[in-house]
This record gives structure tokens, sequence and C-alpha cells, in this order.
């Protein structure tokens, strides 16, 4: 940890002002992850969303005609953390519905105000110039480099690394695999690795993967091998804001749904 020299008792009005205005400039900066001041306008409706949802929820947004809307996207279990530590969310949008059972434990949101919004499926996808799509995920596995690197979600947190996990672990795969598992904090930053080339391949939702020319899927993996990917949406129990239920609503409207489904997204069973 660096040191700092004891300051002068005697510091020039205008050093302190010159020394103190940088320090609070940072400070108002730093509250915009947490939907800071520039994001507090009483209209605007704050949405958490995994990012995932990102180009599709983006569209969504473009599209509704109500009061402006801030989206913040992160991976789910981050934004789950922040909104538990009192960030302002009207609206969280999770990959998966265990952080949104983790809030409603804690009064912070409630089952009544969750919908089951949207499906997804998990894919193995490499760089675009070389995958060789196949239906077996043990033996696209088996054909790469002993030292080849695979990236996905946190296996403990991130859900996209949670349903790799599952799926490896039903595959008998896990073991062997885990010293190679480059684990990231969303599973957007593992498909920009293997966009990138920098690993082999990634577990990645296979949205993510239509959404990035970079990559090609490779492997579809069966959703028999994890837990069904669902993406709930729920209102949070602090939240005022007047039209925050009015766009969770519009989010299941036919226009919406046709967004979701145009970017690979699936309607829940």
């Amino acid at each position: 940890m660096s040191t700092r020299s004891q300051p002068s008792s005697r510091l020039h009005p205008r050093a302190f002002s010159s020394r103190l205005l940088p320090a609070l400039a940072a400070l108002f900066l730093s509250l915009a992850p947490f939907g800071g001041v520039s994001q507090a306008r009483a209209d605007t409706i704050l949405i958490f969303a995994a990012a995932s949802l990102r180009e599709a929820l983006d569209e969504v947004a473009a599209v509704w005609t109500g009061a402006p809307l801030s989206v913040s996207y992160a991976g789910s279990s981050a934004l789950a953390r922040q909104i538990e530590a009192g960030a302002p969310a009207d609206l969280f949008l999770s990959a998966n519905m265990a952080w949104i059972a983790h809030l409603a434990e804690r009064g912070i949101s409630a089952p009544e105000r969750t919908i089951a919004l949207l499906a997804n499926r998990l894919v193995l996808a490499g760089p675009a110039d070389a995958v060789h799509p196949v239906e077996d995920l043990a033996a696209a596995l088996a054909a790469l480099p002993g030292d080849a690197r695979i990236a996905t979600g946190f296996l403990e947190a991130v859900p996209a690394g949670i349903y790799a996990r599952q799926a490896l672990e039903a595959s008998d795969l896990l073991e062997d695999l885990i010293p190679r598992i480059v684990q990231t904090e969303n599973v957007r930053i593992a498909l920009a690795l293997a966009a990138r080339g920098e690993v082999a391949r990634a577990i990645v939702y296979r949205t993510d993967a239509l959404a990035e020319p970079g990559v090609a899927i490779e492997v579809l993996i069966p959703d028999t091998l994890h837990d069904p990917i669902r993406y709930p949406a729920a209102l949070m129990t602090a939240s005022t804001h007047p039209e925050a239920a009015a766009f969770l609503a519009f989010l299941t409207s036919p226009q919406a749904m046709a967004i979701f489904r145009s970017h690979g997204f699936e309607v829940p069973e």
C-alpha cells in the first residue's frame, strides 16, 4: 500500500480547492454504476439486465414509447449484488432464477412481481474460421489440443458458467477440463476471448454466439445436460416509478417478443 506524507496544518484555501474539486468529481463519476446523479432523474426507469440481453433489449427499448429508460448491463451475479447493496434499480432481468430468488429471500423482489420472460440454449463456440460443427460435446472438446483453453462465466456464480459446469459434470468432463477453463465475470467477456482467438473455445449462450460475427457455433449443447435456461424479469419492491410495471408488461408484448425471437431467444414453456 502506498504511503503519503503528513499534510501541512497550513493549507492555502486555493490549494485546498484545487485538490478537493478533482476528488469530488471522481466521487461523482463513481456513482454512475449505481445509477448516479445523471441517471437518477425521477422520470427514468432504471433497469439492470444480464449482459447477454444487450442487443435484444436495446432494440426493445428503442421501440418503447413510455418513460425514458436507463439500462446497465453486466453479469447477473454482479447486478444482483449491486441491487442488494442499494443500487436503485426499478427492474432486474437476470439470466437465471437463482439470483432473483436471492433477492426475493431478502425482500428486494417479490414472486408476484416476477415473470419468466425468455429461454435460451447453451453452445460451444469458437473462432469462426476454426470450428467444425458437430453434435457431440465430448468429441468436440476431445479434438482440441491438450493445452487448449475454454472460456465461460464463473462456474459457481455467473449463470452461463453454472450451466456450463452442469453440462460438463453431466458429461464427465469437468474434472479433466477444470485446469484449462478460463472463468470470466460475465458471458460476453468469454465470448470476446473466443472471438479474438485468446481461447480455443467458449461455452456461451446461443444468442451470444449469433450476435458475434467473429465466432461460430460448434456444438448445440443438449439442454438435458443442465437446468433449463430461463431469463426472469422482476420489478423491485422499492420501485416507485409509475411506468415500471408498464414496461415489464411491454416486455411480453408481441412487438417485444418478436424482437427477442429475432435474436435467438425462445419463449419459456
